[in-house]
């Protein structure tokens, strides 16, 4: 190929500015070290080491005897969608009660993570902007990006739990906000909403005279994981005024360890249902019909089930919180849900340095890994997960310990 001819061939627009996973590319970069030999104890994970339950497998199997594997509906067979809604209505009770969520109100995809980007590009027009509480999933400004959207960030902090308040977001609206993404429990923090807090910004969003226009886009795929016993809020069971510009997302992925799946849905009014299901059927169509089927089984499950998976995660971030306090510069904010420590570093760092720079000399040094907080939109933070067993997450503490004991602080 000449030059003349390279320089004829580009990339879309829509990926400028759009970057690969961060998690991903650790997850890579620590599996091509052990495939080396080296002993890497990885701390970076987004998904439960617990095996799927046995009813998904079983179910998954008697599919494929019974030939359930041919081309579904778009939006997910009708057994699933169902199941899916008598989930939803139970955690969003007075909808549940009065204008319950059906079937033809759930759209069924490639994980939530798709669920997610059909919602962005049903809703967004370019220019539109979207507010992104921050700490985020690294993911929401990339694809609020190619949607053609404008990532708005609301800063929170340490000091204030990694939540939002209802005066910054009032503050925070403008003429051009389309979305607000909420996501409790939250992914990189564990922290969790309240059903007053939820139902604080909720006023805003119903009274604001610049929020009548503005969507909610509800991730609640850490849904099942919840710590201490403390109890899970949707969003729409403390404001289910919102339920007509309300899209709830969630999946198995998390809760029932169904990582590779990947089975997620959304639960949306219909005008927004139908645009969803109109984009899929342009892109995936319909969802790997085995999973789908095994997805059934597993929400049949009780939920005692889900509750001893959650005591696990309860015990595993008691161990990992006290091996962590033994280095007290660290700034330490409990989760109350999913399974990750979201820690500040800044004592640890140089003049100039950020997380990035800190992951890479830990990985480099102490041989462990964990996430920048950089790709979280905290630059002072990483994000350390507890979702393998107790002695990988022993072993790694006491080796980032030791790692921070080495280091002079900088107070």
């Amino acid at each position: 190929m000449t030059l003349k001819q390279e320089n004829l061939l580009h990339l879309s627009q829509r990926l400028s500015g759009v970057s690969e996973s961060t998690t991903l590319q650790l997850n890579a970069a620590v599996q091509s070290m052990k495939a080396k030999g080296l002993d890497v104890i990885n701390l970076t994970a987004g998904e439960p080491d617990f095996w799927v339950p046995d009813v998904a497998k079983e179910a998954a199997i008697k599919a494929v005897q019974a030939n359930c594997s041919k081309y579904t509906p778009v939006t997910g067979i009708l057994e699933l969608r169902e199941a899916i809604t008598q989930k939803t209505n139970q955690q969003q009770s007075w909808i549940g009660q009065t204008h319950p969520w059906k079937a033809s109100d759930v759209v069924v995809t490639n994980g939530a993570k798709q669920a997610l980007f059909n919602s962005f590009l049903a809703l967004l027009d370019s220019g539109d902007e979207v507010l992104i509480p921050s700490p985020y999933w690294l993911s929401y400004p990339d694809m609020v990006k190619i949607a053609g959207g404008i990532p708005k960030l609301i800063k929170s902090s340490y000091s204030q739990g990694f939540k939002i308040n209802p005066s910054q977001l009032k503050s925070a609206l403008g003429p051009k906000v389309k979305i607000l993404i909420l996501n409790s429990p939250n992914n990189p923090t564990g922290a969790m909403y309240t059903r007053d807090e939820f139902a604080a910004l909720a006023d805003i969003l119903i009274h604001a005279p610049q929020a009548q226009g503005v969507w909610v886009v509800s991730d609640e795929i850490y849904d099942r994981i919840t710590l201490d016993n403390t109890p899970f809020c949707s969003f729409l069971e403390a404001a289910p005024e919102l339920a007509h510009r309300t899209i709830t997302v969630n999946g198995m992925s998390k809760g029932a360890a169904m990582t590779g799946w990947r089975i997620g849905w959304s639960v949306a009014p219909k005008i927004v249902t139908e645009g969803m299901a109109i984009l899929q059927g342009q892109s995936t169509s319909g969802i790997n019909a085995l999973a789908q089927w095994a997805s059934l089984a597993a929400l049949g499950l009780p939920d005692q089930y889900f509750l001893s998976q959650a005591k696990n995660f309860t015990k595993r971030r008691n161990l990992m919180l006290e091996n962590l306090k033994k280095a007290s510069k660290l700034e330490l904010s409990v989760p109350d849900g999913a399974f990750y420590f979201f820690i500040g570093v800044q004592a640890y760092l140089k003049s100039g340095e950020d997380s990035i720079s800190f992951c890479k000399n830990l990985l480099e040094k102490a041989k462990v890994a964990v996430v920048p907080g950089v790709v979280f939109g905290e630059p002072k933070f990483v994000r350390v997960s507890f979702s393998t067993d107790e002695k990988t997450i022993l072993e790694g503490c006491q080796r980032i310990v030791q790692y921070l004991e080495s280091l002079k602080t900088w107070g």
